[in-house]
């Protein structure tokens, strides 16, 4: 699986949302282009949201008259050039007014309009808006004129800003977002067997039979992909099955011979020719024992609650290759570095890890080699050799691989099996060149 990929269901919600801001962009574009192509509508907008504005602060006096509040005169202070009113009385005689200068006074004769208007007159280039709307009580009998050259106070803009915020962020966005909410909830859900089958295929290991029941998701498609995937990793499984059989019984079918020919050349008379001879015998030996071995790490399986005593398995190892060591010229040495936890796995494959892993630093380093177990769960076997290769450490753990100058008398599988016994316990093995010199490879359990 790529490291970068992303879930579905993320991915399904995400076009969602690119969907939903392009039906938002579309409504702007078209609520821009209408008011865009209707000025004269959106002037109207301005007119009646800046009458209601002056309605809304419309304050009555002691001695019975009218006046607009602060609040609503600060734009025509702000821009005597461009912004004028006047409140009328029932007589058309101004009760409070700014910038009166700017209306026309056919506007201020009530006789001569209606109460409510809007008119556009020609003022050189430009044209002067004039409106007027009856206000306040209705026993008063009051009427507001509105007028504006120009728009310096950007309130075009603003009408316009209103409307996008009325027709788009108030309905759509909380829609959209209970829409994507909605939708990712049930995509989540619907893609919850998707998530289980997967589940189901990363716990499956070829060659492993007793894998988990496949899940039953109620989807026809999902269960037959599980089914053939099944019965696909049931003939990977007697196949891999049958090649690791075969393997091993050739192994263990050339261990007899192979017995036979090495007493046999301990009855030869001793010179270089009977040196070299016993020199391949115990080259092809070792290497009948890695495949053999190798069969066995691709067969491990660790039986439920089964227990595995680190320190006691690294005590055998050491007793069992102290004498191989010794006849090689290295020193084993074992210490202990509490806490040492047991592990769930099976001791006898944990055993053949770590004698791989030993066997590997007598051949390679000899010399003083430290197999320490712990803290926690874990052996360290470290030697005082060359250290390792420069290059990528993972390569080590590759089946046949081995070493530029390592000597011929084995077929580079020691690692390998480490490295396929430790994924069958959920654990690692890993490499390093120790910061004094030398190797160390660490065996390392969930």
């Amino acid at each position: 699986m790529r490291r970068n990929a992303i879930p579905m269901a993320r991915l399904l919600t995400r076009r969602l949302a690119w969907i939903a801001l392009a039906v938002m962009l579309a409504n702007l574009v078209l609520i821009w282009a209408y008011y865009g192509s209707d000025r004269e509508a959106l002037q109207d907008k301005v007119v009646e949201r800046r009458m209601s504005v002056m309605e809304a602060d419309l304050i009555a006096s002691d001695y019975g008259g009218y006046r607009i509040g602060p609040d609503a005169r600060a734009l025509f202070e702000a821009h005597p050039e461009a912004y004028g009113f006047a409140l009328l009385g029932p007589d058309g005689v101004p009760l409070d007014q700014a910038n009166g200068d700017l209306i026309p006074a056919d506007a201020l004769a009530s006789s001569r309009f209606a109460d409510d208007w809007i008119v556009r007159l020609p003022d050189g280039a430009s044209r002067l808006i004039v409106a007027s709307h009856t206000v306040g009580p209705v026993a008063a009998d009051l009427r507001l004129v509105f007028v504006a050259r120009g728009d310096p106070a950007n309130l075009l803009a603003r009408a316009l800003l209103t409307e996008l915020v009325r027709h788009i962020a108030v309905p759509l966005v909380p829609a959209i977002l209970l829409l994507l909410g909605a939708n990712a909830l049930m995509i989540h859900r619907s893609l919850g067997p998707v998530s289980r089958a997967a589940a189901w295929a990363r716990a499956l290991h070829p060659g492993a039979r007793d894998t988990a029941p496949r899940p039953q998701t109620g989807l026809k498609d999902i269960d037959d992909l599980l089914d053939a995937t099944g019965r696909a990793l049931d003939s990977l499984t007697d196949a891999l099955s049958a090649e690791k059989r075969r393997a091993a019984e050739a192994a263990h079918a050339l261990r007899t011979p192979l017995a036979a020919l090495t007493a046999r050349l301990d009855q030869l008379p001793e010179g270089e020719a009977t040196d070299r001879l016993r020199r391949d015998m115990a080259q092809l030996s070792r290497t009948v024992g890695q495949i053999l071995a190798s069969a066995k790490a691709d067969m491990v399986a660790i039986e439920p609650g089964a227990r595995a005593d680190l320190g006691a398995i690294a005590e055998i190892v050491v007793a069992a290759l102290a004498p191989v060591a010794i006849r090689r010229g290295a020193e084993l040495e074992l210490l202990r570095q509490p806490p040492t936890p047991d592990i769930a796995g099976d001791s006898e494959a944990v055993a053949l890890a770590l004698t791989n892993l030993v066997e590997n630093a007598i051949v390679h380093a000899g010399g003083r080699i430290t197999v320490t177990v712990g803290p926690g769960a874990r052996i360290d076997v470290r030697d005082r050799g060359p250290g390792l290769p420069e290059g990528d450490a993972d390569r080590l753990f590759q089946a046949f691989r081995q070493g530029p100058k390592a000597p011929a008398t084995g077929a580079g599988l020691g690692l390998s099996i480490a490295a396929r016994i430790q994924r069958a316990h959920g654990g690692t093995v890993t490499a390093r060149t120790h910061a004094e010199g030398g190797a160390e490879f660490r065996l390392a359990f969930g």
